[in-house]
């Protein structure tokens, strides 16, 4: 089995881009893959959760998948050597393991876009069926550039894949300042969103301590995401493709 539990100092020994984990508990890896991961606990809400990294070309272990609210270390554990072996049977590590299907048609998009102006965004308010043209990183800047316009400093992921976030906003006022993490999902009209992007936002979000996380799609929201959503309604916005036209209404 290539999927084995290995001590804290070895997972320490990887070079894990730290996102402010609670007390960690036990730890993985594949000793075929660059695949890892670890058992957490929250101190405060006594639950479970497992984080599982993957190295990327800078040989940097960074966040692709996470769950939370698991009730017990034994079945946070089983969970997480599930995932860890599912994709180690895949044989190799490559961007595979991180695409959403959805996502690798980005060399197809018609539409070719190199800079977002307001020009640009009248024109997707007199046709928004044009959105689905747009390669998802055009549609990242899009989402990006109405945020800077109402107000928050934005800034864009690596294209990497940054595991919950594609955009990170801030709103700097004089009592504080306010997180946001903003996950995009170019998707096609009848691709909905379904509840694993959910639990993965909500993980991150929840990793990373913003104060608001939102998902926006050009899709719509399956109704099991929905329901999953509606336990974080506090913390967590869906935008679907009619919430998009609507805030292209101010251009």
């Amino acid at each position: 089995m290539s999927i084995i539990q290995i001590s804290e100092e070895e997972f320490n020994s990887l070079d894990i881009e730290r996102m402010g984990f609670f007390p960690e508990k036990s730890w993985f890896r594949s000793s075929k893959l660059g695949i890892a991961g670890v058992v957490i606990r929250d101190p405060v809400d006594r639950d479970w959760s497992y984080v599982i990294l993957a190295r990327e070309e800078d040989g940097v272990y960074r966040y692709i998948e996470g769950q939370t609210d698991i009730s017990n270390q034994t079945e946070a554990e089983k969970e997480i050597f599930t995932v860890l072996s599912n994709l180690d049977r895949k044989g190799r590590f490559d961007e595979e393991l991180y695409l959403e299907p959805e996502e690798q048609d980005k060399a197809e998009s018609s539409i070719i876009i190199s800079n977002i102006d307001d020009e640009i965004k009248k024109y997707f308010k007199k046709n928004p069926e044009k959105l689905y043209d747009l390669a998802p990183r055009k549609f990242e800047e899009l989402i990006a550039s109405i945020l800077k316009d109402l107000g928050f400093d934005v800034e864009l992921t690596q294209t990497t894949r940054d595991g919950g976030r594609d955009i990170i906003a801030y709103v700097r006022t004089a009592v504080g300042n306010y997180l946001t993490h903003i996950e995009c999902k170019r998707y096609a009209r009848d691709n909905k969103v379904g509840v694993g992007i959910i639990r993965e936002v909500v993980g991150v979000h929840h990793l990373k301590k913003a104060t608001k996380s939102i998902i926006v799609t050009t899709s719509f929201f399956s109704s099991d995401a929905l329901k999953e959503a509606k336990a974080m309604e506090n913390h967590l916005d869906l935008k679907d493709f009619n919430d998009i036209k609507e805030l292209l209404q101010k251009y």
